[in-house]
């Protein structure tokens, strides 16, 4: 995983992410990711092993139909 420094960020918007934060109890890093992977669509390493999970109950499901 990669490291980035955003320099430069006003005092108010600063304050707007801890609130914001502290308000979906995540770390400000974290809050940082979400955003930037909700403004991007991708999808969070929770979601995508949520994703798999219910394709791999799918799929059993369909195989035991099967038999």
């Amino acid at each position: 995983m990669s490291d980035l420094l955003i320099r430069g960020i006003d005092d108010k918007l600063k304050r707007q992410l801890r609130l914001r934060a502290a308000e979906n109890g995540r770390s400000m890093e974290e809050e940082l990711r979400q955003i930037l992977r909700h403004a991007l669509g991708v999808p969070s390493p929770e979601e995508e092993s949520r994703k798999a999970f219910e394709e791999f109950v799918q799929e059993e499901t369909r195989r035991r139909r099967g038999r």
